[in-house]
């Protein structure tokens, strides 16, 4: 075999089939390439249009270096996928193979772009250590676990809808250019970020059982965190968020961001069931948000020992201790504010608009209606009594 593949290459080579953007159309297309040690130029595998098609196993184990990019996609019947020897290509792109279950790149470490997106049945996704890569994108896949990464310093991170997906270890990353969006993975999740120190774009995690952020300084975009099922957020070295910062639907019942004096848009904090006080200790530095403050929740504080300018509205809405006029004295350090107020108060666990008989202003005037009404009655059937006895007479 290895005498085949030599005579191959060195055919391919004077071809110069290894120098040109090739797009596959049948196994002996496969057999050029992987001839080859080193391609320059683009692969492309498609099963549409002008591509292969019934394809059932990839096999290109010769190839080490593809100097552009190498595409496979719309194969619906690929099931394997072998690469052993390819350690750097431009852009690698897994796309829409329904059927392929096992992917094996084990030795790649340089890429422009990861991408292995709707594979819906890919359990196996082997590569031993990605240590450069400008965008790294795994998306809707059944794959358990990830190989190691080590770069330090990527554009963008983008990890969603891996339903078995419970590790996601970033540790190595100190910084992205771009955005970071993960969710929707396994339910018990673990995302650990813990030298992560700068995002410049968006950052997004969701549906987390735990979540490692501890050195993250600054965010030039989106900081958003919703349907986490974690208890404590603790984001300790923030300072800069320079738009929104959007907390939803998560299952934590302390917030913890001591460092943040700024906002550079809005701060949304909505429908976090467990969370219920807004302490001194929340966002103790905090003093300006140039947009809106809005609070949804069961409610029973709101403290921003700091705040001072609130350019938009405040809003707050839902049903805790916290009453409309502790409110405001909340926010009485903030100039020109405008607070719309929608808080039901609730005492001792009973909220105070269950019973129809004392929601009317608190006058209890249901209650002298229907005494009065009881009143009219007793003396209507005592007038006839008497307009009986009186015909009778």
């Amino acid at each position: 075999m290895k005498c085949v593949i030599a005579v191959a290459a060195l055919v391919a080579i004077a071809a110069g089939a290894c120098n040109k953007d090739i797009t596959v159309s049948s196994q002996a297309d496969i057999n050029t390439v992987n001839a080859c040690t080193k391609f320059q130029g683009d692969v492309t595998i498609d099963g549409h249009e002008k591509g292969i098609a019934g394809l059932g196993a990839l096999s290109m184990d010769n190839i080490q270096q593809i100097t552009g990019d190498l595409i496979i996609q719309n194969l619906y019947g690929l099931q394997t996928v072998s690469l052993g020897q390819l350690n750097s290509t431009g852009s690698l792109k897994i796309l829409n193979n329904t059927n392929v279950y096992k992917v094996a790149i084990p030795k790649l470490a340089k890429v422009t772009d990861f991408q292995v997106i709707t594979n819906p049945n890919l359990k196996e996704l082997t590569y031993s250590n990605i240590t450069t890569v400008n965008n790294f994108q795994i998306i809707d896949t059944y794959v358990s676990s990830l190989g190691a990464f080590s770069a330090s310093s990527v554009a963008n991170i983008e990890v969603l809808s891996n339903t078995q997906l419970s590790a996601l270890d970033f540790s190595a990353v100190k910084k992205t250019s771009g955005y970071i969006n993960i969710a929707n993975n396994g339910r018990a999740s673990n995302i650990t970020f813990s030298q992560l120190t700068q995002v410049g774009g968006n950052v997004s995690f969701g549906n987390a059982a735990t979540l490692d952020i501890s050195k993250l300084g600054s965010v030039s975009d989106d900081f958003s965190l919703y349907q986490n099922s974690f208890k404590n957020l603790s984001v300790p070295a923030l300072q800069t968020a320079k738009k929104s910062i959007t907390l939803s639907q998560n299952l934590f019942s302390a917030i913890s961001f001591p460092q943040i004096t700024e906002i550079g848009s809005s701060l949304d904090i909505i429908n976090n069931t467990n969370f219920k006080s807004i302490s001194s200790s929340t966002f103790p530095k905090l003093k300006s948000v140039p947009g809106s403050v809005i609070i949804n929740g069961s409610l029973d504080n709101v403290t921003f020992p700091s705040l001072t300018t609130v350019d938009g509205q405040v809003q707050l809405d839902g049903a805790g201790k916290l009453s409309c006029d502790d409110a405001a004295k909340s926010f009485a350090n903030v100039n020109s504010l405008n607070l719309e107020c929608n808080l039901r108060v609730i005492s001792d666990g009973n909220d105070d608009s269950s019973d129809d008989s004392t929601n009317e202003s608190g006058s209890g005037g249901s209650t002298s209606k229907k005494s009065s009404a009881s009143h009219t009655s007793v003396a209507a059937v005592l007038g006839g009594v008497v307009a009986i006895v009186a015909a009778c007479l």
